[in-house]
């Protein structure tokens, strides 16, 4: 994160245009991708199209027991560590993820939130998504603490089986590849057709992929995680109806960057 925050130092010295502090809004993003409350109306801006902004459907996953896991997908859920199961459980089937997207001189092209699309409705609140007791990443002292870990900048959202047929892949592909890597050797040519399919909402090498299990041939998705390494926290969306129709992670808020 520290050379990540030199670099754009160095990019605003350059640029005189920039109005914004820049090392803090590095810091109150943190703290808005590490709180326990969210605005819908914060969320809600960043799902529109104009110069800046932007949004697509980077593909769905399959959800054959609806028991959901958000983690980092290359350093942790591969190896079955530190990826916290959601309590509460959706509806089996298949759901859509979007994410929302900025760009700017500035700070580029960068991931804002991914949203996994339970129901065709409109969140109006949202509620921290906490995890089941035996899974969560981290216990406090007042017990167990929402959110996960993210150290190889990807977040993914993930049923648990498909999470389990995943590992499973993973573990089979080492075996045959024991001194490989299972993003440059593996993973890393999925971001690079993503890039070349979408590269006008995507950095260099690729920033989403929806992929599917060649074993399972069920999918779910990694999406870039805003300035990469950090800890992040998932949230239930609700609408009017007080009907679950979405969980959310937050990555970036645009508007503290003058996006």
């Amino acid at each position: 994160m520290m050379k990540l925050l030199n670099k754009l130092k160095k990019k605003k010295t350059n640029n005189k245009s920039v109005q914004f502090d820049l090392p803090k809004a590095f810091e109150e993003n943190l703290k808005y991708i590490s709180g326990t409350e969210i605005n819908p109306a914060d969320i809600k801006r960043q799902f529109v199209k104009t110069n800046t902004r932007y949004y697509l459907t980077v593909g769905e996953i399959n959800c054959p027991t609806g028991r959901i896991i958000v983690s980092d997908p290359l350093a942790y859920l591969s190896a079955n560590r530190l990826c916290p199961l959601l309590e509460i459980q959706i509806p089996i089937g298949m759901y859509p993820v979007e994410v929302s997207i900025c760009r700017s001189n500035e700070i580029g092209i960068r991931m804002c939130t991914a949203r996994l699309r339970i129901r065709n409705t409109e969140a109006v609140v949202y509620k921290l998504a906490k995890p089941t007791k035996e899974s969560a990443a981290f216990i406090g002292k007042e017990g167990e603490l929402s959110g996960f870990p993210v150290d190889a900048g990807m977040i993914s959202i993930c049923d648990e089986q498909v999470a389990k047929e995943y590992q499973s892949f993973i573990d089979n592909w080492y075996k045959s590849h024991p001194d490989g890597n299972h993003y440059d050797d593996y993973f890393a040519a999925f971001f690079k057709e993503s890039e070349n399919k979408f590269p006008q909402f995507q950095r260099k090498g690729g920033d989403f992929i929806e992929w599917e299990n060649p074993e399972s041939k069920n999918k779910f998705v990694m999406i870039a995680s805003g300035f990469g390494d950090g800890y992040y926290q998932s949230y239930w969306g609700y609408d009017y109806n007080n009907d679950l129709c979405e969980l959310i992670v937050p990555l970036i808020n645009p508007d503290l960057f003058g996006v």
